[in-house]
């Protein structure tokens, strides 16, 4: 129970302290005709990332059903 409540209070530091700076990134015009696809190109690997663990789940819950 404690390790839960310690996570969870670490993730929920970690994002607002992250939260302003992610929100106020600088360094490229947002009307641009390729804003769009910058921003998909840097949210692929967490995409990717989800995707895998998902995976990597389901596969692990399959093998414990098995045996």
């Amino acid at each position: 129970m404690k390790n839960t409540i310690a996570t969870r209070s670490m993730l929920l530091l970690v994002a607002a302290l992250t939260s302003p700076l992610v929100a106020a990134h600088p360094g490229h015009d947002h009307q641009h005709w390729s804003a769009s696809l910058i921003h998909l190109l840097w949210i692929l690997p967490a995409v990717i990332a989800i995707g895998a663990l998902v995976h990597l789940y389901r596969r692990k819950r399959t093998q414990s059903d098995k045996g």
